[in-house]
């Protein structure tokens, strides 16, 4: 779970994030981005509501975050970045969320 790099590395991948959180609220979904993506039922971005997941890249495989609603959304990128609140960027995203 998380950044994958090393014993003593501490931190959040995305997916890992993403995961880590949803275990926290008792649902289980996959380590990876990509296999997040092929999770839950797809919903238009258009209709996004909290909790979903965002993802970037070709079948999700780039990033995901959890939308927190009104443009926003929760993401981290990795061991040198924290766990952040954003605006949602719409280049690379995903025509679709996962709920």
């Amino acid at each position: 779970l998380g950044v994958e790099r090393g014993a003593n590395t501490v931190g959040f991948d995305c997916s890992g994030f993403t995961q880590y959180s949803f275990a926290g609220v008792g649902v289980l979904i996959p380590k990876y981005s990509g296999d997040q993506f092929n999770t839950g039922r797809r919903v238009p971005v258009q209709q996004a509501k909290r909790g979903d997941l965002l993802f970037w890249g070709p079948g999700g495989s780039q990033h995901v975050a959890i939308y927190l609603g009104g443009g926003k959304m929760l993401e981290s990128g990795g061991t040198a970045d924290k766990v952040v609140v954003s605006s949602v960027r719409m280049a690379g995203l995903q025509p679709t969320v996962q709920r």
